[in-house]
């Protein structure tokens, strides 16, 4: 196991250097933290740019996605002094259109041509491909994920000095490949090195200012907490098997044990994750720690699922009944309902569903936001000093055109 990366003076993370989170200094004043510009504020900005991205036919979120992060980043404090993006809509637009040109559309129409030409010599080619291509999409999803980060990363600026990912995505593009195939051959058992590496290859060498970033991780120290995860969903199908066997009932109380097992695995896994990254990650002088459990991680994300979806859900229920009212309604009569009527029911008794997702997205989205960086405020503490006077400037990232296709649905 890598050792824990020591400070300057070789002291480690010294209780006496004050923490960036205010989990770590109780009753002291976070050097990190988020002053929120009010909720008004964000509501207005964000429905104004939801009614441009609907009249440009979605043109306008590239440009929507930068005016709420320079609203968000500059209400995000260090020692007082604020963060700032610098990063500019035209950018991720031309980073989208590169992935539609010269990825997305390429690999559809090579996939589409397979299917006509080869469809008759081997019939079961086409849900081959179409596997293939749902893998791919995941392997672009993860590829995309990096280069959004580091646009993220260099386009922000704390005090002048900037931040830089180390590699490219021409190197990621090749490790992202290799790893996740291996990922797909073992049947998962490879995520913890795929994790690692990906991890190793955007941090190590990464730079703030002049101050560069070493990292530690490997897919060995995430084994454990990953096997763990793992194991907890055999465990719990033991269970409702022993305890069916018992008596019929205990399946039916105990059902719900499976998904939630394996919703308690991921996210133990990925409470581990970002602690054991931060632990061994080092930039210059600072040393990281990363607070959350996998029951913060949880909450976080069951929390922003029930502001979005949860009020929809529940009107969803609510309306259920009348929904088969008019069915039984039109079948009063004695003749069955053809498929055009059942559409028709069903399209009205879905519109109060689908108004209050719309509504809640209006509405609660900028509270998501806010709930998102309040968290990494809350657990991220960083241990040590850095004097911004003697921090040089990285140069310009030239490479660094846009985020691609997933950059604007990535947490803020």
């Amino acid at each position: 196991m890598t050792e824990q990366p020591t400070g300057p003076a070789g002291g480690g993370r010294s209780d006496s250097l004050r923490a960036w989170s205010a989990t770590r200094t109780p009753g002291a004043k976070p050097r990190l933290a988020y002053d929120s510009p009010g909720y008004l504020a964000l509501l207005k900005l964000h429905v104004v740019n939801t009614l441009l991205t609907v009249v440009t036919l979605s043109v306008w979120r590239f440009w929507a996605v930068t005016r709420v992060r320079r609203l968000l980043w500059a209400h995000i404090r260090f020692d007082d002094q604020p963060l700032e993006y610098t990063g500019n809509g035209l950018e991720i637009f031309v980073g989208f259109l590169k992935v539609v040109l010269f990825v997305l559309l390429p690999i559809g129409l090579a996939m589409a041509g397979l299917q006509l030409v080869l469809a008759d010599a081997a019939p079961s080619l086409p849900g081959t491909l179409s596997i293939m291509y749902f893998l791919g999409l995941l392997w672009l999803i993860a590829l995309g994920k990096y280069l959004s980060f580091r646009y993220r990363v260099s386009r922000t600026r704390w005090r002048g000095i900037r931040g830089r990912l180390s590699g490219s995505a021409g190197g990621y593009f090749w490790l992202a490949f290799w790893t996740f195939a291996v990922t797909v051959l073992t049947v998962g058992l490879f995520k913890p090195w795929m994790d690692a590496d990906r991890i190793h290859y955007a941090l190590n060498g990464a730079r703030a200012g002049s101050l560069r970033a070493t990292t530690g991780i490997t897919g060995g120290t995430l084994f454990p907490p990953f096997l763990l995860a793992l194991l907890l969903v055999p465990i719990a199908i033991g269970i409702l098997f022993v305890g069916s066997s018992v008596s019929p009932a205990v399946s039916i109380v105990a059902g719900p044990l499976i998904p939630i097992a394996a919703m308690a695995g991921y996210f133990w896994y990925r409470a581990a994750l970002f602690r054991l990254t931060a632990e061994r990650t080092q930039v210059g002088p600072l040393l990281f720690d990363f607070t959350a459990s996998g029951w913060a991680h949880a909450w976080l994300w069951i929390g922003n699922m029930l502001l979005l979806f949860g009020p929809a859900a529940l009107v969803g229920i609510v309306t259920l009944p009348f929904l088969f009212v008019s069915i039984a309604a039109m079948a009063a009569g004695g003749a069955t309902p053809d498929a055009a009527q059942l559409q028709a029911v069903l399209a009205l008794s879905n519109l109060p569903i689908y108004g209050t997702l719309g509504l809640c997205y209006l509405l609660l989205m900028p509270v998501v936001w806010q709930r998102r960086i309040r968290f990494v405020c809350r657990h991220l503490a960083v241990h040590g000093a850095v004097d911004p006077a003697v921090v040089r400037q990285a140069a310009e990232d030239p490479s660094v055109a846009g985020e691609g296709l997933v950059g604007d649905f990535d947490a803020f």
